[in-house]
């Protein structure tokens, strides 16, 4: 297996997503930073809570 981490296999699928839809929902590059980023944080964020919180029923 070439990506050990799940964690960082992750963040570089979120970052892939992110990159393509700021490319094709926004037309200008602030906009797409913008949206690309806060798409990252968000996707990122909630896949650490999901984690965070199926951790609590492994026991």
């Amino acid at each position: 297996m070439i990506l050990e981490s799940h964690l960082f296999t992750m963040i570089i699928y979120a970052l892939l997503v992110s990159l393509v839809l700021a490319l094709i929902r926004r037309s200008d590059l602030k906009g797409r930073l913008r949206y690309g980023l806060t798409l990252f944080l968000i996707m990122t964020l909630a896949a650490m809570a999901f984690g965070w919180f199926m951790y609590l029923f492994v026991k």
